[in-house]
């Protein structure tokens, strides 16, 4: 199974749905995506939706991916402080971003999916490099976009219970991630 193609495909979807449910939940206005002289917000999300079933459909063919020899544990944790830094320098421009930007310019819920973005992106680079992500910034990444795709809808007492279901289902799962290895410290190999 082409874990690359899973995660690509499964990216794609989550963007795709990100991208439908701030059309529904933004004034027509507020999401552009101009064709020629026209507004078609949904073209986007339908392409990605559509990359993403193309890339889940074909993730079992193929042959397995081999990792690349010769990397050295030192290497994969030099790699992962310079990710880190990164992340906290996004993370912290977002910060100085929200103390200068009025609440009233930005929609609620738009902050916490840009930390949830971040989260999710460190974990995911850190996958494409065969690098263990942290199961902690996951699990908070995953908990910020769904909070701040709520609030952009509208629904902003949903966040205790969202939270209680991803760790449920994260539970649920548990044994399957441990399975594949995919969280833990990035010297480990």
């Amino acid at each position: 199974m082409s874990k690359s193609k899973l995660i690509g495909g499964s990216i794609c979807l989550a963007v795709a749905v990100l991208l439908a449910a701030l059309i529904v939940a933004l004034p027509p206005e507020n999401i552009m995506f101009m064709v020629g002289e026209e507004n078609m917000p949904w073209i986007p999300p339908i392409v990605l939706g559509v990359i993403g079933i193309v890339l889940l459909a074909t993730a079992g063919s193929g042959t397995a991916e081999t990792a690349p020899a010769g990397i050295k544990d030192e290497e994969k944790a030099a790699l992962n402080k310079r990710l880190e830094g990164i992340g906290w320098g996004l993370f912290l421009i977002m910060l100085g971003g929200f103390a200068l930007v009025p609440d009233s310019q930005v929609p609620k819920g738009a902050w916490s999916i840009g930390v949830g973005v971040i989260m999710l992106g460190l974990n995911a680079l850190r996958y494409f490099n065969k690098i263990k992500m942290s199961g902690f910034t996951t699990f908070l990444g995953v908990i910020s976009l769904l909070s701040g795709i709520t609030q952009l809808m509208g629904l902003h007492d949903l966040d205790g219970p969202i939270m209680l279901i991803v760790l449920g289902s994260i539970l649920l799962i548990k044994p399957w991630l441990d399975k594949q290895q995919l969280f833990g410290k990035a010297e480990e190999r």
